[in-house]
C-alpha cells in the first residue's frame, strides 16, 4: 500500500521549508506513521543538529529524518535524508515500509536515497538535496 502524504500534507511542508530556509534555526524534522497507518505526520522538529535529532529516534518505530547540516570545509548547508528502522520493528512492517522511501525522497525533494547503511541495526538512506552534494551523516550517528 501506498504512503499517504496528503492526510498531514500541509504540516509536513511547512516542517519541510522550515529545514531548507536558511534563516529558520529549525534544523531537523522527523516524520512517521500514525500507528500501523501508511499516513505520514510530523513527529518532532528542532535546531540541535544531528546529535539532538538522534535523541529522538524511536526502536519501535519507522521514521524518516529530513536534516540541514553545515559542510565544515564550505559553510554551505547540505541536506540529508535518513530512512530509520527501528529495531523493534516487525518485518511485516520493515517490508511495506522499504517501499516508501522513493516517495518520502520524491515529496522532500531528495534525488536519491544513496547511501544504504545499517549502523547497530537502525537506520538506513542518505541522500541529496538539489543541487547539493550527498554528505553521509552515520560517523556522527
Amino acid at each position: 500500500m501506498a504512503v499517504n502524504l496528503s492526510k498531514n500534507g500541509p504540516a509536513l511542508m511547512a516542517a519541510y521549508k522550515e529545514v531548507v530556509d536558511g534563516k529558520s534555526d529549525t534544523n531537523w524534522v522527523l516524520f512517521t506513521y500514525e500507528g500501523n497507518s501508511n499516513d505520514i505526520r510530523l513527529a518532532e522538529k528542532g535546531d540541535g543538529g544531528l546529535e539532538e535529532m538522534v535523541e529522538e529516534l524511536s526502536s519501535g518505530k519507522v521514521m524518516y529524518a529530513f536534516c540541514r547540516v553545515p559542510d565544515p570545509n564550505s559553510g554551505l548547508s547540505k541536506f540529508v535524508l535518513i530512512n530509520w528502522t527501528g529495531e523493534g520493528v516487525k518485518d511485516s512492517r520493515k517490508g511495506m515500509c522499504a517501499n516508501h522511501v522513493s516517495s518520502m525522497a520524491s515529496f522532500l525533494k531528495v534525488r536519491s536515497p544513496c547511501d544504504h547503511k545499517r549502523p547497530g541495526g537502525g537506520g538506513r538512506g542518505a541522500g541529496d538535496h538539489p543541487d547539493q552534494s550527498v554528505q553521509s551523516v552515520w560517523s556522527k550517528l
